[in-house]
């Protein structure tokens, strides 16, 4: 068989053919331009994804304090009859909550600012929990020990019966962990907040008994096996980091419902600070 003869164009049809083949014709983009693999729906819903998680893991870590910043207030308050220095709840409550934290610790801030009030409101107001403060100083390093420093100022608002009032006031406003957030500045200001009467209380910062008593306590601390803050003791059984609220709260029911049966103690051992 012979090859077919291509059928002969005319001037105009070399000319129109010429037009499609040139590469700004509309056509000619239309036939060549794919879609780039960046703009693919899963390459972008997954790049929107890692940019979501970067901003919310942002938006959780501890943020500079800002001098001139006013301090927030904490929307909680405490019931004045419960409070017993650095003890909130009744002597004969059942379940003694021991509350290992250091002021510098961002999962103690998630805890205090997310659980502590619950706690309060569902079992240490109707008697059934106890919570006594272990405040440690685990995370400091350098000069001055920022850990230590916050520690000292809520033994002095503990001499002035605030010590919660101050507590609140640090974790609802922490900073920065050992990058100077935490300096006497800010410590003195948080004392302003927590409505502690700076005299009495900048004398009792600069005394020298006051950080003797946190650093045993931190001693103490890590020779009972705590390693990590939070660390909750619950009737001596302890509970590390932050739980799940319904955990905790179905642990403290079980506890006081053990301790109330025929046989069980009336109240817990006395816990050492």
């Amino acid at each position: 068989m012979s090859r077919s003869q291509p059928t002969p164009q005319s001037r105009r049809e070399r000319r129109a053919a010429a037009r499609l083949e040139r590469p700004d014709h509309p056509r000619a983009r239309r036939r060549s331009t794919a879609t780039p693999a960046w703009r693919s729906p899963v390459v972008l819903v997954s790049a929107a994804a890692l940019v979501a998680g970067a901003v919310l893991i942002f938006l959780a870590l501890p943020k500079a304090t800002e001098p001139d910043r006013e301090l927030i207030v904490p929307p909680v308050a405490y019931p004045a009859n419960l409070i017993r220095s650095d003890v909130i709840g009744s002597a004969a409550a059942p379940v003694v909550i021991e509350l290992y934290a250091d002021f510098q610790c961002p999962a103690c801030k998630l805890f205090v600012t997310a659980q502590l009030h619950r706690l309060i409101d569902e079992f240490v107001t109707p008697g059934t929990v106890r919570i006594e403060a272990r405040d440690i100083a685990f995370l400091g390093t350098g000069q001055p020990d920022e850990s230590l420093e916050l520690a000292v100022g809520a033994a002095c608002a503990t001499e002035q019966d605030r010590y919660w009032q101050y507590h609140d006031v640090v974790f609802w406003n922490q900073g920065r962990e050992n990058r100077g957030d935490h300096s006497s500045e800010f410590i003195g200001r948080v004392a302003d907040a927590a409505s502690l009467d700076r005299a009495k209380f900048d004398a009792c910062v600069a005394r020298n008994d006051v950080r003797g008593p946190i650093t045993s306590r931190t001693q103490a601390a890590m020779s009972r096996g705590i390693s990590s803050t939070p660390t909750l003791l619950v009737n001596g059984q302890p509970v590390v980091g932050v739980p799940s609220y319904d955990k905790l709260a179905a642990m403290l029911r079980s506890i006081a419902g053990a301790s109330a049966s025929p046989g069980a103690s009336a109240s817990p051992a006395a816990s050492t600070p």
